[in-house]
């Protein structure tokens, strides 16, 4: 039996630009990244914690704090560290997923194999990421589409009296697909089809969260009407019911920092195909070790939208690699295939 030594520590990431959406505005955010040691192997996971779901790196390293010692001492599978996990009280999903991600990657390295290889993916890469254009003045998101030249599909947020004028004005710039991501900006169903009936003609992919969470009813009549995809995002952490999803959207955004486990991860991506739901694979403002970790996921997904280590400055890891095309490739080392650069921790 192997005992785990537990270290976390905050990581404040700093944007390349000022990120904005329809909630407001980030220019660092505080991950904390966690690591598991024992025999002389070190697995390392990410926390990427958002307000949104009332967590941040104060309540993920509380909760941390508070497994005592010898948490994983007699815990020899995937399957046996994702439900003592999931057994816990009061959950903070991005605690969970960075503990499971850190035994994952213990695990996967005392094999001496990748992860993917341990768990048989479909392949080491996944669908081209997009690139995410937050909120800015028109202007400025027209230069950062322009900055995005190298990347096939773009990510817009929208959400705001604004919308139409934005992407127009990226329109003027490029005529490369769209999603659009609305962040629970679009306050009622007529406002969603008025957006969505002028999006409709503007080679947009798909639409993501378009109303708030609490609208579910309203969701259904929306989808019914919808002439593009709907995706869930805030409406879908991780346990809700599938079916009911499938009455209200076409997809759901699947982020390992909401929904706290690979292991799960993995299942409902399973379960969503049993209901002709869609799967993308998205994430927070993560460095390269999350974004390793939801890559792996990101294998058996539709679509990825995994470039949050994209958008900060200094990413204390290295691992993932992109292709020309901006497919994420999964490393050949073992484990997640992640190091750590130390001299960009902080």
């Amino acid at each position: 039996m192997s005992h785990f030594n537990i270290e976390c520590q905050v990581s404040e990431l700093t944007l390349t630009n000022p990120f904005t959406i329809a909630r407001g505005t980030k220019e660092t955010v505080r991950n904390v990244v966690v690591s598991l040691t024992a025999d002389g192997i070190t697995g390392w996971g990410e926390a990427g914690p958002n307000r949104r779901y009332a967590e941040d790196a104060e309540t993920v390293i509380n909760f941390i704090d508070d497994l005592g010692e010898g948490f994983f001492d007699d815990l020899d599978s995937p399957d046996a560290v994702a439900q003592k996990l999931a057994s816990l009280d009061s959950p903070v999903y991005a605690a969970l997923a960075a503990l499971e991600m850190a035994w994952l990657d213990w695990w996967a390295k005392s094999e001496e194999q990748p992860l993917w290889k341990c768990w048989n993916a479909p392949s080491n890469i996944t669908p081209s990421t997009s690139f995410t254009i937050g909120l800015d003045s028109i202007e400025v998101m027209q230069q950062k589409v322009r900055e995005a030249e190298e990347y096939p599909i773009l990510k817009v947020k929208l959400g705001t009296e604004r919308d139409r004028d934005i992407i127009r004005g990226i329109r003027e710039i490029t005529d490369k697909p769209i999603r659009v991501d609305a962040n629970e900006g679009w306050k009622n169903v007529n406002e969603a089809k008025k957006q969505i009936t002028f999006l409709a003609d503007q080679n947009i992919e798909l639409v993501e969260q378009p109303m708030p969470s609490a609208m579910f009813d309203e969701m259904i009549a929306l989808k019914q009407w919808s002439p593009l995809p709907l995706m869930a995002d805030e409406s879908f952490k991780g346990n809700e019911n599938l079916k009911q999803m499938s009455r209200a959207f076409h997809g759901i955004n699947i982020k390992l920092m909401k929904i706290g486990s690979l292991v799960k991860a993995r299942n409902v991506i399973a379960q969503a195909q049993k209901y002709d739901l869609s799967v993308m694979v998205g994430c927070m403002i993560e460095s390269s070790l999350a974004i390793s970790a939801g890559a792996l996921i990101g294998t058996w997904a539709d679509y990825v939208d995994l470039d949050g280590f994209l958008l900060i400055k200094d990413d204390p890891f290295e691992g993932v690699a992109l292709t020309e095309d901006k497919k994420l490739v999964l490393s050949d080392q073992p484990g997640l295939g992640v190091f750590r650069n130390n001299n960009k921790m902080v």
